[in-house]
């Protein structure tokens, strides 16, 4: 198939949803606006979901067909069709008719059809989606009334207008609501949910409230680490745990950072972590940690860069990246980062300098080439920021 020559509007919401910082989310909105929007022919008159984000191994298997088949970004899916997502890998759905769904790692899904309304003036389906979610964990963003229903083999949720977690494995099905509503039914009984409840229901048995003390845990799979380590360490258990949280693996990088817990870039990973965990205490302290384990390196200058950013310390924060620029001018994420930070100060000029300079030592770096598209899009360069968004779509 064919890849889209343009963003459209769904990867924005998604951007903004995984991401941690969002410095240029207003000017991307505007810019999103102006661009057609265009889709994979389908093989039904109307296809029901897109894949807006595939990051490790995901597959799908339409309807009628007996392989799975690696998933590519932008393609759309009917009903009948199933998506996986293998060992530590992730993915990101958009439906037609507006909900967005997060699909952890060991997770299968089969596509419903969506039943359509009235679109009005906007030519968009606003009927309900429904899915059908075989085994794993999905996360669900569902702003308009009742417009999702999801099933599972031991109980099905009706959707109106709300943020949810569903879990399936061999013996239940688990439900925590953030925000909204969901009904909890099967043939035993029914429970509804709303914000900060969670259920559990056994096969055979209805839906029933379970306490849940820290729900949030449970989508930290789903939440966007910032990179901070260039190249390559020399211990294989830190590259390691940097391409896990990439991914979202928080507890399985967690696991192998403690094995050298005084290395730099371990402290320098520990510190975004607890940057994303919103604990901006500790993120200094492990970041002022990671400099005094390691002075020359520019990998914790940028880790404390978030950290002050996080604490609204845009000066402390542009300063820690013009050390880590200074120790490491080939630095390609030291000079992308400060690239962002000088945007947020007005300096767009030297904003796209910067930028410019970081896609050039590394023009193949997903990183790199979002921020340029941002500091290009600063200066109302939409083909430029264009091209780039697109070669950070493809690197990613």
């Amino acid at each position: 198939m064919a890849r889209k020559k343009n963003l459209n509007f769904k990867k924005l919401q998604f951007s903004i949803i995984q991401s941690s910082t969002r410095t240029f989310s207003f000017l991307f909105v505007l810019f999103l606006a102006l661009l057609p929007t265009n889709t994979y022919a389908a093989s039904c008159d109307q296809w029901v979901a897109e894949v807006i984000s595939a990051e490790g191994v995901v597959e799908s298997r339409r309807t009628g067909e007996t392989r799975w088949q690696q998933v590519s970004l932008n393609e759309t899916f009917c009903a009948g069709d199933m998506i996986r997502v293998l060992e530590n890998s992730r993915a990101g759905l958009a439906f037609a008719n507006q909900p967005l769904l997060r699909l952890d790692q060991n997770s299968t899904i089969t596509l419903g059809e969506i039943k359509e309304e009235s679109s009005g003036l906007t030519g968009m389906l606003k009927g309900a989606a429904s899915l059908d979610l075989i085994k794993g964990v999905a996360h669900f963003f569902s702003r308009l009334p009742r417009n999702l229903e999801v099933r599972t083999g031991f109980v099905n949720a009706g959707v109106e207008g709300t943020e949810f977690l569903i879990a399936v494995d061999d013996t239940k099905t688990s439900i925590t609501v953030f925000e909204g509503k969901v009904l909890a039914a099967n043939s035993a009984g029914q429970l509804g949910l709303t914000s900060g409840q969670s259920a559990v229901t056994e096969k055979g048995k209805a839906p029933v409230l379970q306490t849940v003390v820290s729900p949030r845990d449970a989508v930290r799979w789903a939440l966007y680490y910032p990179p901070v380590i260039y190249g390559s360490d020399p211990n294989v258990s830190i590259n390691q745990a940097a391409q896990l949280l990439a991914v979202g693996r928080v507890d399985e990088a967690k696991a192998l950072i403690q094995q050298t817990p005084q290395n730099s870039n371990a402290l320098s990973l520990l510190s975004i972590i607890a940057v994303v965990e919103n604990n901006k205490e500790k993120a200094r302290n492990l970041a002022d940690q990671a400099i005094a384990a390691d002075p020359e390196s520019s990998t914790p200058r940028i880790a404390l860069s978030y950290a002050q950013q996080a604490s609204f310390d845009l000066a402390g924060a542009r300063q820690s990246l013009e050390k880590a620029v200074e120790l490491e001018p080939n630095n390609a994420l030291a000079q992308a980062r400060l690239a962002e930070i000088y945007s947020s100060f007005g300096e767009l000029d030297k904003a796209l300098a910067t930028a410019k300079k970081a896609a050039a030592i590394e023009p193949k770096l997903s990183r790199t080439q979002t921020v340029l598209a941002f500091a290009n899009l600063t200066q109302i360069k939409t083909t430029e920021a264009r091209s780039a968004f697109n070669k950070a779509i493809e690197l990613n």
